[in-house]
């Protein structure tokens, strides 16, 4: 029987799609749960729902919680992050302070300097949660869900002995989606073979009955319509010949060609189609409006505590359908032996020929019994090798330093963001890598301060 550890659990909204996918499952019903959160208010409620989610499938759970790490962690095969680390102040320095040197972010946790920080902040408790696990469950998977994706598993990497650090990311399956509205064909009628980093993978392949889509989509991208909703992905098709992965607001920070300048991001990343049927300007994001994380996540925030209330008060149901969540179903495909393929977040080790071994890649990977073994990419597109390596060298910097409690290896990160680089001297980047350590002092490990 599994134990699996839901470390972050306090986050309702988010964690009972774990608590339903596992409820759910014939194989995983009678496992052992184990909610964990350092907010025991927040962690009562997730106990809650996890009963009231139970009740309506009639299932009784075998469910404990804790505010504990260690204990938590104790004897389990699977640990699932799902936290936040700080608060969306954090977040709003991580913003404000490279906005002053002209680094224009959207969302800050990826790259750039906001993603530099974001990982140190995070990193911070996700090493906890590692040593926690090498004592109390060695050999166990740490399933990932924490951004930034590719610093965290590469440093989680780095300083584990015996467990297993797999990152786990929505946008290859949102993607993929969204690739089956603009060509007008259900989901399900896709077939695709998608690689790279986590947030700048490419459909390598893209096919719709056997056929290549992507004169479909191509066509597509002329109807302004359709090409407003993703100007810069649709620019990266046009220019590199491969669909990425990730939004086009997000995704306009990882490169140097449209943040530098004020009329690219007018031309670029304009809201041309606000979405707002929920109340959270979701299109933002989307457009690449600067700091749009931080309304989307201030939206979500209260849409959460409002759902939360109506799910306990019963004033609204829950929804029993799977979440569509990797993690249940790799757990799943594990336990019963029933193989599994998904885009999963793993060091590279030559899978991809042309990137640096000790970096994370994010590649078709086959779950069953035996474990986790990752897909090798023959042939993968220079020009794609070639942006992705732009991410990458930031990323193994960033882990370097956080692994060391390097300052100076820090700075060399934020240096080597190509956003970054594109705006900025090298000794505005040092000035503005110093307000950052002083203006998070107290979120950071103090080994950056000795």
């Amino acid at each position: 029987m599994a134990r699996i550890a839901l470390i972050g659990a306090g986050g309702v909204i988010f964690a009972q799609n774990f608590i339903k996918d596992i409820l759910i499952s014939n194989a995983l019903r009678d496992s052992e749960i184990v909610l964990m959160d350092m907010d025991a208010a927040r962690l009562a409620n997730s106990v809650t729902f996890a009963q009231k989610i139970g009740e309506k499938l009639g299932v009784m759970p075998k469910l404990s919680s804790t505010t504990d790490l260690w204990q938590a962690v104790k004897n389990a095969g699977h640990v699932i992050t799902l936290f936040r680390a700080g608060t969306l102040e954090h977040q709003r320095i991580e913003q404000n302070i490279p906005r002053k040197y002209g680094v224009d972010q959207v969302v800050g946790d990826t790259m750039g300097p906001g993603g530099v920080f974001r990982g140190l902040r995070t990193l911070k408790a996700l090493f906890d949660v590692l040593d926690a696990m090498e004592t109390e469950c060695p050999g166990a998977y740490l399933l990932n869900y924490v951004n930034p994706m590719s610093l965290n598993t590469i440093a989680l990497s780095r300083r584990a002995k015996t467990v297993k650090v797999i990152g786990l990311c929505h946008s290859i399956p949102h993607t993929a989606g969204e690739l089956a509205k603009y060509i007008g064909v259900e989901k399900k009628a896709i077939r695709y073979l998608v690689a790279g980093v986590n947030h700048q993978a490419f459909f390598l392949k893209f096919e719709v009955d056997g056929k290549d889509a992507y004169p479909r989509l191509r066509e597509a991208m002329t109807k302004p319509e359709i090409y407003n909703r993703d100007k810069v992905r649709f620019e990266w098709f046009r220019h590199f010949g491969f669909f990425p992965t990730e939004s086009s607001g997000h995704g306009s920070e990882y490169v140097p060609y449209i943040r530098k300048r004020k009329d690219l991001i007018d031309k670029f990343c304009r809201v041309d189609y606000p979405d707002t049927s929920d109340g959270i300007d979701w299109g933002c994001m989307s457009a690449g409006r600067s700091g749009a994380s931080l309304e989307i996540c201030a939206g979500l925030q209260v849409r959460n505590e409002k759902e939360t209330a109506a799910l306990l008060h019963g004033t609204k149901e829950f929804d029993l359908k799977p979440s569509g969540e990797y993690a249940v179903q790799i757990i799943n495909a594990i336990e019963t032996n029933v193989p599994l393929s998904a885009n999963l977040n793993v060091m590279n080790h030559g899978l991809i020929a042309t990137l640096p071994p000790e970096c994370c890649v994010e590649v078709p990977c086959l779950v069953d019994g035996g474990g986790i073994v990752p897909g090798r990419i023959e042939n993968y597109p220079e020009q794609l090798a070639g942006l992705n390596r732009g991410m990458i060298s930031m990323q193994m910097m960033g882990a370097e330093g956080a692994v060391e409690g390097s300052r100076r290896k820090i700075f060399h990160a934020v240096a080597l963001d190509p956003l970054t680089a594109a705006v900025c001297s090298l000794d505005e980047i040092q000035s503005m890598t110093d307000e950052l350590f002083a203006a998070l002092r107290d979120q950071l490990d103090p080994r950056f301060f000795n």
